[in-house]
């Protein structure tokens, strides 16, 4: 136990932080419901309350007839990468479900509809034209890198030591999971949205004690 504890003792699921960062820093959607100077990008890299690491996983092959009474041999000959999930917790402006949709709209160039806010404005907002058409982008203009960072406590602070960093490339966003509402006893809502990426660096922190 000595020994563990010397390494900070076990590691806690409640621990890591994420973040998103765009190559392009002019992209509307950001700078509508991810910009530093709104808040928004605090608000939504926090109410992350749900992530997971990458796993690692590759395709295999295999090889017979190496010695006499062998059998098969497995051996790896390419790394595959499959999807992530996050969920957010949603504020009272659903800040991450709109950051999220909008982001999933610009992938297909569809533009943002606002209103005021209000439910007479909600009932005035007009849709989309129905001859509207989807352009897709180019990967470059709406993918980001997703930093999943697993942080642990020391004396000055809750998420003062990073161990491991995962840096998700070219990431984007393929679904937003629909948001249950019902009436009855009161819940946070909350959103899940499942992520596609080429492939991760992994960063390794030294420790800290």
């Amino acid at each position: 136990m000595t020994r563990i504890g010397s390494k900070g003792g076990m590691s806690m699921t409640t621990g890591y932080n994420v973040q998103f960062d765009f190559a392009k820093s002019d992209l509307s959607f950001v700078e509508n419901f991810y910009s530093s100077s709104s808040n928004n990008k605090d608000i939504v890299n926090m109410l992350c309350d749900e992530a997971q690491l990458p796993n690692v996983q590759a395709m295999v092959s295999t090889m017979t007839g190496r010695y006499l009474g062998e059998g098969a041999i497995y051996y790896p000959h390419t790394r595959t990468y499959t999807d992530v999930s996050l969920g957010f917790l949603l504020d009272g402006d659903l800040t991450a479900l709109k950051f999220f949709s909008a982001w999933f709209d610009n992938i297909f160039g569809e533009s943002e509809v606002k209103n005021d806010g209000s439910f007479e404005g909600a009932l005035g907002a007009n849709s989309r034209s129905k001859f509207r058409i989807n352009r897709l982008k180019y990967m470059d203009d709406y993918t980001s890198t997703l930093r999943i960072m697993k942080t642990e406590p020391r004396k000055n602070t809750s998420h003062e030591h990073v161990p491991v960093t995962y840096m998700l490339e070219d990431c984007y966003p393929y679904s937003v999971d629909a948001v249950p509402l019902a009436y009855g006893s009161s819940q946070v809502a909350r959103c899940t949205v499942n992520f596609y990426y080429t492939r991760h660096t992994t960063s390794y922190g030294n420790f800290k004690k």
